[in-house]
């Protein structure tokens, strides 16, 4: 969904967007999560010169794929957030340089007068899903032997040989529990 910012230089407020973004819009293909519905979407877009300003907030129902088990959960998210978009600096010929200050990484671009709102949105969910997403705090996860679901039964796997070169550390951790 592609804002023109001509409409928000002749509109005397700020523009409001409610919409509901389905998986195919927001181009969010993982192996990792998926949506379960339409991520709801808030939005404030205000111009301050050549700058936006997008207030909003994102809700989502996500089904994980759990990193330890490789069981699917589902996880809620509700987020909000404040961004910042100025015109792309236009570079004259490639490999030309230009510098950004600290205070320029926290700030976002669009390009031909026109802000992609539904990679904003979908930025701001990819952002909420963790790098490894995990069910519940302990999850025991898989054997690394047979495989088997350590949540759901032991296994009667012995553990694997031991680098030599870690022995040094697996007497130190032997020491520490006796202790």
């Amino acid at each position: 969904m592609l804002i023109d910012i001509n409409e928000l230089k002749t509109r005397d407020g700020p523009l409001l967007i409610e919409k509901n973004f389905s998986e195919g819009e927001l181009d969010m293909a993982s192996d990792v999560s998926m949506l379960r519905q339409p991520v709801h979407s808030q939005l404030q877009l205000s111009l301050v010169g050549e700058q936006i300003h997008v207030k909003g907030v994102v809700g989502a129902n996500l089904e994980l794929t759990c990193s330890r088990c490789l069981k699917s959960f589902e996880r809620s998210i509700e987020k909000n957030f404040e961004l910042d978009y100025r015109p792309d600096p236009m570079v004259e010929e490639e490999g030309e340089e230009f510098s950004l200050a600290y205070t320029d990484l926290d700030v976002g671009f669009y390009r031909d007068q026109k802000l992609d709102v539904s990679a904003l949105v979908a930025e701001q969910v990819v952002l909420e899903v963790p790098m490894k997403p995990v069910c519940h705090g302990d999850c025991k996860g898989l054997c690394d032997q047979c495989g088997a679901d350590l949540n759901e039964k032991g296994c009667d796997c012995q553990p694997g040989s031991l680098d030599p070169r870690l022995a040094v550390l697996a007497d130190l951790k032997k020491k520490i529990s006796e202790s």
